[in-house]
């Protein structure tokens, strides 16, 4: 992220304006009425497992990648069910976040990484919990 926004920075003094919103990519995966949740260390509280695209890269395999990153797991897209676009809730970053519906193919355990610590968390206590940017959002639509 840090690199992100050095780069945006870097464009805006050579160009005088920010360059467009980053694109980022994140998945809804469900057993029954829990959702897969990222418990973030940044402190932002609960979010959708995902992240930016890179370079060259399709949103469809940049969701995966970003799955397999951030909880070990396989996925298969089913569809995509949200967009969320704008400055991101708590930050400074505006982006457009893509939002698909997936689920898990092969090993269901789950690993942790630098981004959070994996956790299974029921729709109905999802208003006892602080949810990560807008992702909220999204989260209604699925009860």
């Amino acid at each position: 992220m840090f690199v992100a926004i050095l780069q945006r920075l870097v464009f805006y003094l050579m160009f005088g304006h920010f360059p467009p919103p980053f694109v980022s990519v994140v998945a809804v995966i469900r057993d029954g009425n829990k959702v897969l949740m990222i418990n973030r260390k940044d402190g932002a509280g609960l979010g959708l497992p995902g992240g930016f695209l890179r370079l060259r890269e399709s949103a469809e395999d940049g969701v995966k990648r970003e799955i397999k990153e951030e909880t070990g797991l396989d996925i298969k897209i089913k569809d995509m069910i949200h967009v969320l676009s704008g400055r991101r809730k708590g930050t400074r970053v505006c982006s457009v976040d893509l939002v698909y519906s997936a689920e898990i193919v092969g090993n269901k355990k789950l690993t942790n990484s630098l981004e959070g610590v994996c956790q299974w968390i029921d729709l109905e206590d999802i208003n006892q919990h602080q949810i990560a940017f807008d992702y909220v959002q999204v989260l209604k639509i699925l009860k």
